[in-house]
């Protein structure tokens, strides 16, 4: 793995307001730490000797993503500064070793606990219990039908927020959200979607839409909802380890049903990748697809002599 492969990789607006969103938070974090005042940011050593610091604590996953957050705030404050003194942070923080970084097999704290794909048994649970009006708030129901609408097509979270859906053509258009060097297959995606799941699609695409007419940015939205998936799962089954669904879960579930009835090309079609390496490595399993898909794939039983 290459620790410092982002170096001259380009962002999306996106992507850089969640590194700006992530740095922040790790600087705050740190501040406290240091007991500052409510209004200061720790001094670009500390950041870097905090990062040195608890490499250890953390899988290289979780270290990439905080080096990469941090060096790119950094990288921001000098251009808008001119302070050399960021721009060589930056480039200390992307140099940092990740040797000492935790196994990547060995059990996380937090995101790399959340399951990859859902449980069908689960899945109804938690979408019965999102769906609850006597018992969730305002996005709830919100997350239940992103939940159903993300197993049906396989879209990332933030894709969601330019989908359109063609009902003529069956199609579900999106942005790709990983295009960006040569990681997805262009710019826009396009996913089939089943006759029986046009009404789930055409409902959150209709919620989503609701919400940004009210002035409501996407982020408070994707963020409101994994709260409501979070609190779901919580109020299920307390602190099972094993239970902590979240929105992305549901693409990952996609992944494992299309790869029971899909080859790895057309599965890496589906999920707007350049390489089927990814889906692969990275998401929910063939083994982990859903009943229905499994069975798909089973032979057609042979005809006895006597014909039954």
């Amino acid at each position: 793995m290459n620790p410092n492969r982002a170096r001259e990789q380009s962002r999306t607006s996106a992507t850089v307001e969640s590194y700006l969103r992530r740095a922040n938070g790790l600087m705050t974090r740190l501040a406290k730490e240091m007991a500052l005042p409510d209004d200061a940011y720790p001094p670009p050593e500390a950041v870097v000797a905090f990062m040195r610091q608890n490499a250890s604590q953390w899988k290289w996953s979780t270290f990439r993503q905080y080096q990469a957050s941090l060096a790119c705030r950094y990288e921001i404050e000098a251009e808008r500064t001119g302070n050399a003194l960021f721009m060589r942070t930056a480039e200390e923080i992307r140099r940092l070793p990740y040797g000492d970084c935790v196994p990547a097999n060995a059990v996380g704290q937090t995101s790399s606990r959340k399951r990859k794909g859902i449980r069908k048994a689960d899945y109804d649970l938690l979408v019965a219990n999102l769906s609850n009006p006597t018992r969730n708030g305002y996005y709830a129901k919100r997350a239940s039908l992103w939940l159903m609408a993300a197993v049906a097509t396989g879209l990332r979270p933030r894709e969601w927020e330019h989908a359109e859906l063609d009902e003529v053509t069956g199609l579900l258009h999106a942005r790709n959200a990983k295009a960006t060097n040569g990681r997805g297959t262009g710019p826009m995606r396009s996913v089939p979607v089943a006759p029986e799941d046009m009404g789930v699609v055409r409902a959150h695409i209709a919620s989503v839409r609701e919400m940004l007419a009210a002035g409501r940015s996407f982020t408070e939205i994707h963020e409101n909802c994994a709260v409501a998936v979070y609190r779901a799962c919580k109020a299920l089954w307390g602190n099972d380890p094993t239970k902590r669904y979240a929105l992305y879960s549901a693409r990952h579930q996609f992944s494992a049903n299309v790869k029971a009835v899909h080859s790895h090309e057309e599965v890496a079609r589906l999920l707007g990748h350049a390489s089927t390496r990814t889906a692969r490595t990275h998401y929910a399993p063939k083994r982990s697809a859903w009943p229905k898909y499994r069975d798909r794939t089973k032979p057609v039983p042979a005809a006895k002599p006597d014909g039954t």
